[in-house]
């Protein structure tokens, strides 16, 4: 009897995935899935009634993106017809239904199920996951093998810890919970908060309203607005990008290349940091004339501890007009009719925004159950996570957009395909070698890991005190959220997996993915079997570096000059 294809080396068993959460990062993983991977079943759960995740929650006032619209996009997918230089929130929300449905990946996706619990299965090598259909109330349980967490960190609303918000008469809204049948037209509104969500409401509510105040508790560094015109591109403009893919490309990669070289701004004494402090402050200072509002909103610690607020320039504008009330303070309690600030002056309004961001914690929305441990209790007490992907000691499971991503000091999107490609290499490895009966990140490699984000921290502007940046919490010890590198360093980091950092478990005998001694290309009728034999050598370069090199297209572009930007000026 003929030997059969399912013996042979690197045969690919059937492998079920779970993913909890259907945005940016568990799209691409079901896209990285269906375009490599086969005699697999891939189920996403989704709690929101559609895709598209922060970018299906948020539809506040003035909601956009915070880098170029063409490069909020898949590094591999553009898109043509973005209306403005940041791309509203309606505009990434179509482009995802859009990317999905073009892929054949909806089927895959059960919106308005809500992830209970989910639990491991020691014996079966398994995870049980529980979930509630939001429209029926119908809990069901279902399997997989490897369990994939992509619900980000931009989906808890953070509401104000002031005391008395419940006794506030008015409406009141969350910039990630907004009610758009509540009319703010010739209302008086306070707005709490300055971070990026209230730099976006302000300019967009204050032609509409009577009057807003805008409490400002910690000042933020803002950048120019990219463009005239409140950033919409010109007809001529979309006409070209839409007839001509390579001005879309070029476009694209002069983005790319101007935010990649930023990163040594956010390095404690580099010149970038102080190009862009001597920059950043006489851009500030000439939109703001009042001297007493410039030594409150202007900051004192360096630029990037806090996220920097790009079009930020639109607030500080807003800020000038005569509806505009800046209160340079916090919220010490709430009352019937409006706040108390820290400073105890009383101020009453209408309706209140609360911009306050949100819990970015990364403390599960749900129990993650395993060997004794629940991942809530874990990481209430300390993240125990690995380079935005690994989890310690969480047999077959995994995070998108984790703890350790670098997702305010660089390009984001290409790192969350980056680690989509990490964990399709775990994929790949568990339904290639079949004995594998699972496998967890090493306890001591998650604390060498975060030993090392602690010391290289310190180097980074974000250790420096500017209170309440989302790049610290306390519950990560000394370490912080934010990866300590550059996107591009980030990116080399997790191109080759570490599986030494992994403990696997094997059924049976490791070696048997070695089959019955036949390989996969002689099971293939199509394939060249003398396939290595060419006339030169063009195979994988053998050292990393040289990899690296040919990966970056290295001496394709002009010498340029390290670690400054000549659009910040001389220093």
């Amino acid at each position: 009897m003929d030997p059969l294809r399912k013996d042979a080396i690197h045969h690919e068993r059937f492998v079920k995935i779970i993913c909890v959460g259907a945005g940016f990062s568990g799209l691409c993983l079901a896209y990285k899935l269906r375009r490599s991977f086969q005699n697999y079943a891939l189920t996403i759960y989704e709690k929101n009634e559609g895709l598209g995740g922060t970018w299906f929650e948020n539809t506040y006032p003035g909601c956009a993106c915070d880098v170029p619209s063409h490069n909020y996009t898949y590094s591999f997918e553009p898109k043509a017809d973005f209306s403005g230089v940041l791309a509203s929130f309606g505009e990434i929300k179509d482009y995802l239904e859009t990317f999905a449905g073009k892929h054949g990946l909806l089927h895959h996706i059960r919106t308005s199920h809500q992830v209970l619990k989910t639990s491991w299965d020691p014996l079966k090598g398994q995870w049980v996951v529980s979930s509630t259909d939001l429209r029926s109330g119908e809990t069901v349980d279902d399997w997989c093998h490897l369990l994939v967490h992509a619900t980000g960190y931009l989906n808890k609303p953070m509401w104000p810890k002031a005391p008395g918000i419940e006794t506030f008469r008015g409406p009141k809204l969350h910039s990630a919970q907004w009610d758009s049948n509540i009319s703010l037209k010739g209302k008086n509104v306070l707005l709490v908060g300055s971070g990026a969500s209230s730099a976006q409401i302000l300019p967009a509510i204050q032609p509409i309203v009577n009057t807003v105040k805008v409490f400002v508790r910690t000042p933020r560094w803002s950048l120019p607005s990219v463009s005239s015109k409140q950033g919409m591109f010109s007809p001529e403009e979309k006409q070209r990008f839409a007839n001509d893919p390579d001005a879309v490309l070029n476009l694209r990669l002069e983005n790319e290349r101007t935010l990649n070289s930023f990163f040594t701004m956010y390095m404690k004494d580099t010149v970038l940091q102080s190009q862009a402090r001597q920059h950043l402050e006489a851009e500030m200072k000439k939109i703001i004339p009042d001297l007493e509002l410039q030594r409150k909103l202007v900051p004192d610690f360096a630029v990037g501890c806090k996220r920097i607020l790009p079009s930020g320039d639109q607030f500080l504008h807003a800020i000038n007009k005569d509806n505009v009330e800046t209160v340079c303070s916090g919220v010490r309690s709430f009352t019937e009719t409006g706040c108390i600030s820290d400073d105890e002056q009383s101020h009453e309004g209408d309706v209140l925004i609360c911009a306050t961001g949100f819990d970015t914690s990364f403390i599960p929305r749900y129990p993650i159950l395993f060997n004794g441990h629940n991942l809530q209790d874990d990481w209430s007490a300390s993240v125990t996570g690995y380079m935005g992907v690994g989890i310690s000691e969480c047999p077959n499971s995994f995070t998108l957009a984790g703890p350790w991503t670098p997702i305010s000091n660089g390009p984001v999107i290409v790192a969350l395909e980056s680690q989509a490609d990490f964990i399709c290499a775990f994929i790949d490895k568990y339904q290639t070698e079949p004995g594998i009966h699972s496998m967890r990140l090493k306890a001591a490699a998650c604390y060498d890991f975060k030993t090392y984000v602690a010391q290289a921290t310190k180097r980074m502007v974000w250790s420096d005190n500017c209170h309440n940046s989302h790049n610290i919490h306390p519950n990560w010890g000394q370490a912080s959220i934010t990866w300590p590198g550059s996107t591009l360093h980030y990116l080399e980091a997790l191109r080759e997996p570490r599986f030494e950092d992994y403990e696997f478990d094997f059924c049976g005998n490791r070696f048997a993915w070695m089959g019955n001694g036949l390989s996969q290309t002689e099971w293939d009728p199509t394939a060249e079997l003398a396939y290595y034999i060419r006339n030169s050598d063009d195979g994988k370069h053998l050292s990393r570096r040289a990899r690296t090199k040919s990966i970056s297209k290295s001496g394709t572009r002009p010498e340029r000059d390290l670690h400054r930007q000549a659009k910040l000026g001389a220093a």
